[in-house]
């Protein structure tokens, strides 16, 4: 199967004048625009212009590496970048206005350069780059969930510089390029915007309906073509409406098919999916739909603000730099996400809800009841205490009960859920594979834990696990939050208590669990009683006053 790399082999001898500007020239030049052309003074800092194909011989002529300004395939990328400055097509076409913005402080990540038959008027291709690998470049990308962001702007202002000297311009890019592809065309004035010959977005966001009106890239719509791949998540973020819109096959897997260099080509155009997407990535796409509208737009500016202040703690600027600090970056995320502000919790928490559950689990949150029970200490109190006798005084045989019932029911409640979604939807089961996979998986599980000598107990010591290690980080929280020293004390005490017992039952052999049973129950009771303690101790301060 072709790829662009494939395309610019077999289609690279001729020129525009004998095969006119495709879709998948597009790509190409989109892809190019991720090249790393810093180190090419002419270019960078003179203003000047250069054809590719002497641009890429300037860097290998210095011993520089052809780098892509973005995380993911760069052997591939090296590939395409030599064969297209080996050909006539693309080697021949002039790189000028280049411009590469990074600004940490003000998070603004912006490149773009101008592809060209003749710097100095003609058409033009306007090439944006996506996000690359910094830190502030990904901060940027969600900015636009909540704000007009600074590479916005400046898509627009350079679009409008361009038109001072080429007749007519096309604008494209991919990820966060492709949205500035739009924006960049859609806000110009109505004499520029007639000399907009077209407009590419490659697997990019939309934009938020909050920040940009709506009629303002409807404008754009009969002018644009809108290309994503088969798991396309990026590029359904507010995803744009576009009529002239494509559903491609790519040859990798998952989050990968988001690279352009994975695309694949047909025929010298572009090989469409019959399918359509995937059932996954439309899952994803609507759960993620589901959280932004959840949280208010003051809500996400906050959690997104403090989410990349924590990733970029200790001068950490690339997202290569923040997995390489291992544990500890992922405990200022986490700091983050789990930390004292509620609305950062709230937020986080529904992240998944949406994904998995539908938001089903928000409604329940909402629920008289349960807003009740989360306020009161005495509430959570008298239930641990509860708890703590039921797991004291029962034989252990009750803990395999419990995990069973849980079980069966997670598992007759998927399937339910799964019959009912596609018999709304005319038993379409490819619009619910994913509900239907994960249905299959449950009854699966549930099956084995049943039939298999010893599947149970696994099952039960790994929930059960899961149980002890969220009262753990539970009292650690209650501690940060309290100012009584002994209560302090206590809990920090109660944490590691909590945290040594969930790690024990993983290993722990099934002849012990009896006397562990015992030992749980026991910390259940003294978690209840502090609680209820607490809630004494705040009544009574409230009574005496």
């Amino acid at each position: 199967m072709d790829n662009i790399t494939d395309y610019v082999r077999w289609y690279g001898a001729i020129g525009f004048e004998g095969r006119p500007f495709t879709r998948v020239d597009n790509i190409v030049l989109s892809q190019l625009s991720y090249l790393d052309l810093k180190d090419i003074p002419e270019l960078y800092t003179g203003g000047g212009s250069m054809m590719l194909k002497d641009a890429v011989n300037y860097l290998t002529g210095e011993g520089i590496s052809i780098r892509k300004m973005a995380p993911d395939d760069s052997i591939r990328f090296t590939n395409l970048v030599k064969a297209a400055a080996a050909s006539k097509r693309f080697g021949t076409l002039y790189i000028s206005s280049f411009v590469d913005v990074f600004d940490e402080g003000d998070s603004i990540q912006f490149a773009a350069m101008t592809f060209s038959p003749d710097p100095k008027g003609g058409w033009a291709f306007i090439g944006f780059r996506g996000t690359d690998s910094t830190i502030a470049g990904w901060k940027e990308d969600f900015m636009m969930s909540f704000m007009l962001t600074s590479s916005q702007k400046m898509a627009a202002d350079y679009v409008r510089k361009s038109l001072n000297i080429f007749d007519t311009v096309m604008t494209g890019g991919h990820s966060k390029g492709g949205n500035l592809a739009i924006y960049s065309a859609a806000v110009l004035p109505d004499e520029l915007f007639d000399r907009v010959e077209h407009i590419y977005t490659n697997d990019g966001p939309g934009f938020c309906p909050e920040v940009l009106k709506e009629d303002l890239i409807k404008r754009a719509n009969p002018k644009t073509t809108r290309i994503i791949p088969q798991f396309s998540v990026v590029g359904n973020v507010f995803a744009p409406k576009v009529d002239d819109s494509y559903v491609i096959r790519s040859d990798k897997q998952g989050g990968d098919q988001h690279e352009l260099c994975s695309w694949l080509i047909d025929h010298g155009d572009l090989m469409l999916a019959p399918d359509g997407m995937d059932p996954l990535a439309i899952k994803i796409n609507s759960g993620f739909d589901k959280w932004i509208y959840s949280v208010d737009i003051e809500e996400r500016k906050r959690f997104i603000n403090a989410l990349f202040d924590a990733m970029s703690e200790d001068n950490t600027l690339t997202v290569e730099q923040f997995s390489a600090q291992g544990t500890k970056a992922w405990e200022r995320v986490l700091g983050v996400v789990m930390g004292d502000d509620e609305g950062f919790r709230i937020a986080a928490a529904s992240l998944p809800d949406n994904l998995l559950l539908d938001g089903a689990g928000k409604k329940v949150a909402k629920s008289g009841i349960v807003r009740q029970f989360r306020r009161s200490d005495l509430a959570k109190g008298l239930a641990m205490i509860l708890g703590g006798l039921v797991i004291f005084l029962i034989p252990e045989s009750f803990l395999f009960l419990f995990v069973s019932i849980l079980l069966f029911a997670a598992t007759v409640i998927s399937i339910v859920l799964c019959i009912k979604k596609m018999k709304k939807d005319n038993w379409n089961f490819q619009l619910h594979l994913v509900d239907a996979t994960v249905a299959s998986a449950l009854l699966a599980t549930t099956v084995i834990t049943f039939v298999k000598e010893g599947a149970l107990f696994v099952m039960a010591s790994g929930i059960f696990a899961a149980l002890l290690f969220a009262c753990a980080y539970n009292c650690f929280a209650r501690a940060k939050k309290t100012h009584n020293r002994p209560f302090v004390v206590t809990l920090i005490i109660m944490s590691a208590v909590w945290a040594v017992s969930g790690i024990y039952i993983l290993f722990a052999p099934e002849n012990t669990l009896s006397v562990y049973m015992i030992i749980v129950g026991i910390l259940a009771i003294i978690d209840g009683l502090i609680r209820v303690l607490k809630a004494y101790r705040i009544r009574h301060r409230w009574y005496v006053k």
